[in-house]
């Protein structure tokens, strides 16, 4: 009987073991489901967010909105060599007296922002004056409002002074005229006709260009036709506007009107602020190299 009980007990123990093993095995198999049933949606939503990717690549940039080229600035009072765009501006008509001495500290102050010095100084043709040369243009308005104030200005000179003008060839047509002003110096009528030649292309709107145009021109101003010929078509002419087409640069002078000092100042509307300040910055120059020739 006894032997039966325990047969009995064994029995029941068994099967409570087979059936809490089975619970445990099925639910494993619910847990493995599941998790299984999961990772397809998170690979899934993996592919979604790197299709978002590549739309946000390449959605093209808007383009950045030009920016507008700046209008270059006009200098004040000078018309730009052709081939460049750089003017100058003119200057006033106070005397420059020789023998006075050096220029004050306050002059001295003045002149910081008047004036240019030049990275190379340039030779003078007669090392014992102080030399002033004019860069000028006929076709150049600011040229043409500049000589009144010039002229004055030159009239005062100290004899210790030399002024020199000289005409820029910076393209065919500056070269044409400056061959007109060669052709007159060589005639010995500048003083004569070069207020007139000014007026003829500024207000009278002539052309004076080729050398019938030219040849008329002089004779109106009581030339010879056989002697302005012979100018026009001489070596010397020639060769003294192949060296206008030259002698700018070497002065670093891009626009005009410009007046150089002794070879090593550059005075122009841009820096002296008006045609009357490059003339009072000239004098002042002037009084310097007198002071440091002393």
């Amino acid at each position: 009987m006894r032997k039966n009980f325990i047969q009995i007990g064994l029995i029941i123990l068994t099967l409570a073991v087979l059936a809490g093993a089975s619970i445990f095995f099925f639910q494993k198999m619910q847990e493995r489901s599941g998790s299984e049933a999961t990772a397809p949606e998170q690979t899934a939503a993996a592919p979604a967010s790197a299709e978002k990717q590549p739309a946000a690549e390449a959605a093209p940039s808007a383009p950045a909105p030009a920016t507008p080229a700046a209008q270059a600035p006009q200098p004040a009072a000078e018309t730009a060599a052709p081939a460049q765009v750089e003017p100058a501006a003119p200057a006033a008509e106070p005397a420059a007296p020789a023998a006075e001495p050096a220029a004050s500290p306050a002059a001295e102050e003045e002149l910081a922002g008047g004036y240019e010095t030049l990275d190379a100084p340039q030779p003078t043709q007669n090392p014992d004056k102080i030399e002033v040369i004019e860069f000028f243009w006929y076709g150049c308005p600011h040229c043409y409002d500049f000589e009144p104030i010039l002229e004055s200005w030159v009239k005062k000179l100290p004899a210790n002074v030399d002024f020199i003008r000289q005409p820029a060839a910076f393209s065919d047509l500056w070269a044409k005229h400056a061959k007109a002003f060669y052709v007159a110096q060589a005639l010995g009528v500048l003083d004569k006709v070069h207020a007139d030649f000014f007026d003829a292309l500024q207000n009278k709107h002539q052309k004076l260009e080729t050398e019938e145009q030219l040849a008329a021109f002089f004779t109106a101003h009581g030339v010879k036709e056989a002697d302005f010929l012979e100018a026009y078509n001489s070596f010397l002419v020639d060769t003294k506007v192949r060296q206008a087409a030259v002698t700018p640069a070497r002065y670093g002078v891009t626009g005009v009107p410009v007046l150089i000092v002794n070879g090593k100042y550059k005075v122009d509307g841009r820096s002296a602020g008006s045609h009357e300040k490059m003339i009072e910055v000239t004098n002042q120059l002037i009084k310097k190299e007198a002071a440091a020739k002393k």
